[in-house]
């Protein structure tokens, strides 16, 4: 389980995260909200990118608030893929081994499950957008990780690669049997790939019952 205790976070005076809490089981929780609502902020803060003024971060039963991002056993799929282009699409997916993260069992599963096999000694830039995403997700996987955080991973793909995509990650989630916190702003992405659901409103969460819900929340808080 994903434990979010109370964190708050300010920049510059301004308040971006107002004491959020949140409990994620191994489920897909989708956290809704308009660009600049604190999403991406909270996801970097359970990352270990960014540290919290307040509050603390508890994966399972540890507490990893004040460890760094390697030590927490967290896979992080960024908004853009951030893969290295100098490297194979294989050695891009087992970039983790390096910090003895992984295994070649948990490689060969993932990228059978996202469909990569053919091209794992492609580099990056001859890939498209969507088979960038499976990358980014495969070498989040075999990281091994305890909870999957995921920023926005399908913003930079067009509709119909998305359409396809969806039900693909959807799968892998229901798979892997571990907390995935997913950030959206689109209501369609969120319903057809969340179990539960909660928006971000001016830096503070809300559980909410709906993907659909969400723009409710928001219309009456602008």
């Amino acid at each position: 389980m994903l434990k979010i205790n109370n964190i708050s976070k300010s920049f510059e005076n301004r308040k971006v995260l107002k004491d959020v809490t949140i409990e994620v089981k191994s489920e897909t929780k989708v956290i809704i909200g308009l660009n600049g609502s604190g999403k991406s902020t909270l996801l970097k803060i359970v990352a270990g990118i960014i540290r919290a003024d307040e509050g603390r971060v508890i994966i399972g039963e540890r507490d990893v608030t004040l460890l760094p991002p390697e030590d927490r056993k967290i896979g992080y799929v960024p908004q853009h893929t951030a893969l290295f282009n100098h490297l194979t699409i294989k050695e891009n997916i087992t970039y983790s081994f390096k910090n003895r993260r992984g295994s070649k069992e948990t490689m060969e599963k993932t990228i059978d499950m996202l469909g990569l096999k053919e091209y794992l000694n492609c580099k990056p830039y001859e890939l498209s957008g969507g088979y960038k995403s499976r990358v980014s997700m495969a070498r989040a996987l075999v990281s091994a990780p305890q909870v999957m955080l995921l920023d926005e991973p399908l913003s930079d793909i067009d509709a119909a690669t998305k359409e396809k995509l969806l039900p693909e990650f959807h799968f892998v989630f229901k798979n892997i049997d571990i907390p995935v916190l997913y950030v959206t702003h689109d209501v369609h992405e969120a319903e057809a790939i969340g179990d539960t659901f909660a928006v971000m409103i001016d830096g503070k969460l809300i559980d909410i019952d709906s993907a659909s819900r969400a723009f409710d929340f928001i219309k009456n808080k602008l």
